[in-house]
């Protein structure tokens, strides 16, 4: 079946029709990313989403396939290593929609990283993540990083770290894999919500879908269903009443864009702010973005925006790594917000809190993906298939084959 809304009839009709191994909730880049691994083991597999695929966290981000670089500061080692080598899968997967990207990573006298600890940094960072040779670390000195990028801060500047970094879209990431699952065989159907869950003797067998294009509701069935909604992951908890134990804490991250002709940056730049937070400027089709905030978030996830407090944070980031440039509120041209599905911690502050993914079953069988992030949604996938293939194979006696993703 192609993936087009001229298809969607055959599509509601396949599912009705048809009981289904997995029924995945969620299409954005983690829900697309376990179609498309189910499908390739063989597996019958439904997805549905609520909005448009990829309308959350996963078209909100700062289009970065993120090696995790920041993660070193906080000593989570593992991720560092599991996020870079996954990173160079996303790239080897995608060349089409991820661009290799140099990043200048400048240090101050006084600021959070020096130029011994940024060399060894990116140094262990290169190792941690396989990074290849011709993209390893490089190191400037002062002039040489205000080459690369004269708009630096020139008061107190000790040198610059140099590392790769992959440009993305990631909307168009989670599209394009959300394709290759239906070539696969995957049936995902956008603009679906799932009202409630069905049961069958205690264990989840299925959801209670309302087309929200048509009204019309109708039933799924499955003998696996996976909650991978992101933000919106303890509202399906909720449904089963499992909501207990750990929980998300859902942080805002905002971006500005500004136009070159007031922000002329040549060089993309990863940068300390004030507060001790680390900030991107990247230039991008003649305009430059800046993000992101985190601050924690209590309201609706499904169109979280700017408040005059991220607005005012971000200009003040800009002026103090970039006091030559006299950017105002009225510069800017647009902006965007998502929201990151964080697993609770408590006392810590959201950019403290760990990005990991956690897998959760509940009493019912309901399988729940948390956390995470776009670098890792290859790997996350694999994690959730690797376990629905063992669960089906014990209670069915059939056999999957390992990832190919």
């Amino acid at each position: 079946m192609r993936f087009s809304n001229l298809d969607r009839t055959h599509i509601v009709a396949k599912l009705k029709k048809e009981a289904f191994d997995v029924m995945v909730i969620g299409g954005g880049i983690t829900g697309a990313g376990i179609a498309l691994d189910a499908a390739t083991r063989g597996m019958n597999i439904a997805l549905l989403e609520m909005q448009d695929f990829a309308a959350g966290t996963s078209s909100r981000s700062t289009k970065l396939v993120h090696g995790g670089l920041r993660y070193l500061k906080q000593f989570e080692v593992k991720m560092v290593a599991e996020v870079g080598k996954e990173r160079a899968i996303v790239y080897e997967n995608g060349p089409h929609v991820t661009t290799p990207m140099w990043m200048l990573l400048p240090f101050h006298k006084g600021g959070t990283f020096g130029s011994f600890t940024t060399s060894i940094g990116l140094r262990v960072y290169d190792f941690l993540a396989g990074v290849k040779k011709a993209e390893r670390r490089k190191m400037f000195s002062a002039t040489e990083t205000l080459t690369r990028e004269p708009l630096v801060k020139k008061d107190g500047l000790k040198g610059g770290g140099y590392y790769v970094e992959y440009r993305t879209d990631d909307a168009r990431l989670t599209i394009e894999v959300m394709k290759q699952a239906v070539s696969k065989g995957a049936s995902a159907l956008n603009y679906s919500k799932v009202k409630n869950l069905i049961y069958k003797n205690g264990v989840v067998a299925g959801v209670l879908v309302e087309d929200l294009l048509t009204g019309e509701e109708y039933e799924v069935y499955a003998k696996k269903v996976v909650n991978a909604t992101g933000p919106w992951v303890d509202g399906i908890r909720e449904m089963d009443d499992s909501k207990k134990g750990k929980t998300l804490k859902l942080s805002k991250g905002v971006h500005i864009v500004i136009d070159q002709s007031r922000f002329p940056l040549k060089q993309a730049i990863y940068f300390d702010t004030q507060d001790g937070r680390m900030v991107f400027a990247i230039p991008r089709d003649g305009k430059t973005y800046v993000g992101t905030t985190d601050t924690f978030y209590n309201d609706d996830p499904i169109n979280p925006g700017m408040t005059e407090e991220d607005r005012s944070y971000l200009l003040k980031a800009i002026h103090y790594m970039f006091p030559e440039v006299n950017v105002t509120e009225n510069d800017i041209e647009s902006s965007w917000a998502g929201v990151r599905p964080l697993i609770h911690e408590d006392g810590k502050a959201p950019s403290e809190i760990s990005r990991k993914d956690e897998i959760w079953e509940s009493d019912s069988k309901l399988i729940t993906i948390a956390g995470g992030k776009l670098t890792g949604y290859r790997k996350m996938a694999e994690t959730i298939v690797d376990l629905l293939a063992e669960k089906l194979t014990t209670e069915d006696g059939r056999s999957f084959p390992g990832c190919q993703t």
